[in-house]
């Protein structure tokens, strides 16, 4: 698993912050096996990652991708925009993607 964050500029559409997750091969396999990974966010700070805001300024981008290397790129080149639409370049808005998050409700017990 990858992990990196960018700073978005002001007035930006995302963010201020985005982190980007990149699961691998590996990540998904596990997961499959019911053996779920960890996002533990108070880690990040060590990484560099901005994180000192409160979550609703922090955008998340999970994505799956087996080219590492050229998602690496990007972030070395700080190429904000270059990484989304490399990383968005299969997107595919399907119904209730955009939806707005609904509370779980609780199940009756009858």
């Amino acid at each position: 698993m990858l992990v990196f964050a960018f700073e978005m500029p002001p007035g930006a559409t995302r963010g201020p912050v985005v982190v980007v997750l990149i699961l691998e091969v590996e990540n998904l396999l596990r997961m499959k096996c019911n053996d779920p990974f960890d996002l533990l966010v108070k880690q990040f700070a060590a990484a560099g990652i901005p994180l000192d805001r409160r979550l609703r300024d922090v955008d998340l981008v999970i994505a799956y991708e087996e080219d590492t290397a050229e998602i690496i790129g990007f972030r070395d080149r700080q190429d904000i925009a270059g990484l989304m639409r490399w990383l968005e370049r299969g997107r595919k808005i399907r119904p209730g993607d955009l939806a707005k998050p609904e509370r779980l409700k609780k199940q009756s017990t009858n």
